[in-house]
């Protein structure tokens, strides 16, 4: 019974160490201390919706097949989400002028006051991690976390992202 405690205790160490659990915790503490600021500052909270989708939205617009992509969420899914962010007056949509049978989704500018709203906040949130971490630190996790989400940038640890 003790190997097995053992076993147990070893799988479950290692499943609070992950890399991917940690990343997950990670975006949770960040969405949780940015939904603080949010209300701090007296912003109007974010939706999960606009949350979703927020990160993935050009402000030259976005084909929605593009945003279900790189939300990694289903066409079907980002429909519902667009068409409730539209109700919002956060997003528009307009047709693809290069596909007919296509969208391009585009912020509103209540959508584009959000989105400078939670810049601000992130930056907050940035700061009181570089308060933790130290800033050298803070810009070496943004380095590393470039290194695997984005390959194609060759950021250097000194470059001004």
């Amino acid at each position: 019974m003790t190997e097995r405690r053992s076993s147990f205790d070893d799988l479950d160490q290692a499943r609070q160490l992950g890399i991917g659990r940690l990343l997950l915790v990670a975006r949770r503490d960040f969405l949780a201390r940015s939904t603080q600021r949010m209300q701090a500052h007296g912003f109007a909270e974010l939706s999960n919706a606009f949350v979703s989708v927020l990160p993935y939205i050009s402000l030259h617009g976005t084909r929605s097949s593009e945003l279900a992509q790189n939300a990694g969420l289903t066409k079907q899914a980002v429909a519902k989400v667009v068409k409730q962010l539209e109700t919002d007056g956060l997003l528009r949509r307009e047709a693809d002028p290069a596909d007919g049978r296509a969208f391009l989704v585009h912020l509103t500018p209540l959508g584009v006051e959000r989105l400078q709203q939670t810049r601000t906040v992130a930056a907050e949130v940035e700061n009181l991690y570089a308060e933790i971490l130290g800033k050298n630190e803070r810009e070496h996790l943004r380095h590393l976390l470039l290194k695997i989400v984005r390959p194609d940038l060759k950021v250097t640890e000194t470059s001004d992202i």
